[in-house]
């Protein structure tokens, strides 16, 4: 099992943790790359390598059975058009999606509603008030300018 928990059982957040997991919930990133438009292996390599800054670059021999698995499943539509074949999120595709733990939203770039958000942070504050006593004076620190920038809305 891959460890998705960083120093102190911290999750691991963001796209620099991504290099030491290479393959590590690709089908997850198919489904949200392809929920957007119809999408071809080649174009899912793409977006993944554009999405991790180049650090990751899936091989077609991780892709494609990953997609053939993926349609099997009935998770993708699979249209062929000019000898390429497109794939589509399907309905059960999404729902899989929405029902996993981890935040495929944030790594698939997909952007949030302001509920969204505001629900998220409200999480998260409550994550860190559960963990207060693990937090050194640097993240309490830097907590507290995040809770000044936040006085700023009105």
């Amino acid at each position: 099992m891959i460890n998705m928990f960083g120093p102190r059982g911290r999750y691991m957040h963001g796209m620099h943790h991504m290099q030491g997991m290479r393959g590590f919930g690709l089908k997850y990133w198919i489904l949200g790359i392809a929920s957007e438009n119809e999408v071809t292996g080649a174009d899912i390599a793409n977006r993944i390598a554009e999405m991790t800054n180049g650090n990751w670059v899936p091989s077609p021999g991780i892709i494609y059975p990953t997609l053939t698995s993926l349609y099997n499943e009935k998770y993708l539509d699979l249209k062929e058009k000019d000898n390429k074949k497109y794939y589509r999120t399907t309905d059960e595709g999404k729902k899989l999606l929405n029902d996993s733990y981890f935040p495929w939203d944030e790594i698939t770039g997909k952007n949030n509603d302001i509920d969204d958000v505001i629900n998220k942070m409200d999480d998260y504050s409550q994550y860190l008030i559960d963990n207060s006593e693990n937090l050194n004076d640097e993240e309490k620190n830097k907590i507290k300018d995040i809770v000044n920038n936040l006085n700023k809305i009105n």
